[in-house]
């Protein structure tokens, strides 16, 4: 076992060729803290080789497990796990079970899974994005809030090449001939993890796949460009959709109409959808406004739905986003 890079710099890898889970579950609390505490024991002898990589929101690994084995997962973060079996078969107990082979790949909601099993010597390559990750690419993309979360299809056939590339990614960022890149770049570890949002949205398809593909946006009419700047210049402004009607000296019926074709959402969605936005933005970067002073800043007089709209939009917590920060 050795840890990757040096111990002059945060680790953020581990690579194992033989331990066993007690081994790889210590080690993996001391890097990356205590997020799968309290797990059951295995009630067989289990091994674990290959790497396990964790930055920033998002994991990656290429790790084989000698030993079948059923575990129960704790309440997790809100990521979509993505597994590229390469033998041996993973089962998601969820509403009902999935099953992933070396021919059929797997996107799986974390916080819906009850456990997992690991049998006939499974190995896979793999990869958890948390989903607030995905909605800030797409909303850069997209150039608007992204108001629903973004939900992936299950399962995908791995004989189409393009799930190959994104399994060739992760083989890349575990592979040894990577090591000295990963080793001495500060800048690294982000742009793996660039590449694996930017890969998956682009390849696997999601419930924004059919707008991330159109050849060209429509163009909106200058009162509907209007009211969108205002909204973003002025996200604290408890401003009516009558107001921003009488703003860009049009009507309301015509105003909803156009953010409805242009935008895809209504005009009350869409300002919520820019709060929320600044408000993560505000969280991120520190500050020493309470959650509930940055809420009622942002025209959100109920601070509990505040934090039900967050946690919806972002997959995480005002708190826990707080103290990633």
């Amino acid at each position: 076992m050795n840890l990757a890079p040096d111990s002059a710099r945060h680790s953020f890898m581990i690579r194992s060729e033989n331990m066993s889970t007690d081994e790889f579950g210590a080690l993996f609390t001391r890097m990356f803290g205590d997020l799968y505490a309290g797990l059951p024991r295995p009630d067989r002898q289990v091994a674990i080789a290959g790497v396990y990589g964790r930055y920033d929101g998002v994991s990656f690994r290429n790790l084989s497990f000698r030993g079948d084995f059923l575990t129960g997962l704790p309440d997790a973060d809100d990521e979509i796990t993505f597994v590229f079996p390469t033998a041996g078969h993973i089962v998601f107990n969820q509403a009902s079970e999935t099953v992933g082979t070396p021919r059929i790949a797997l996107a799986v909601e974390k916080t819906s899974v009850k456990s997992v099993g690991f049998m006939d010597g499974h190995s896979q390559y793999g990869m958890s994005i948390r989903r607030s990750l995905f909605t800030r690419r797409l909303s850069t993309l997209l150039g608007k809030p992204i108001i629903h979360p973004v939900r992936f299809r299950p399962v995908v056939d791995l004989g189409t090449d393009a799930f190959q590339g994104i399994k060739a990614i992760v083989g890349m960022a575990t592979g040894s001939d990577f090591d000295q890149l990963m080793n001495t770049s500060s800048l690294m570890p982000s742009r793996v993890q660039e590449m694996l949002v930017d890969s998956v949205l682009d390849i696997w398809p999601h419930t924004y796949s059919d707008e991330l593909k159109r050849p060209e946006k429509l163009i909106a009419p200058r009162h509907v460009k209007l009211a969108v700047e205002y909204l973003h210049e002025h996200p604290d402004a408890l401003v009516s959709g009558s107001e921003l009607a009488e703003l860009t000296h049009i009507s309301l019926r015509a105003l909803q109409d156009g953010f409805r074709r242009f935008v895809g959402t209504s005009i009350v969605a869409y300002q919520r959808q820019v709060r929320l936005q600044r408000a993560y933005d505000v969280l991120k970067q520190g500050t020493s406004q309470s959650i509930s002073e940055i809420a009622l800043a942002l025209g959100f007089s109920n601070v509990g739905r505040f934090c039900q709209y967050f946690q919806n939009a972002y997959g995480i917590s005002p708190a826990d986003l707080r103290r990633q920060g």
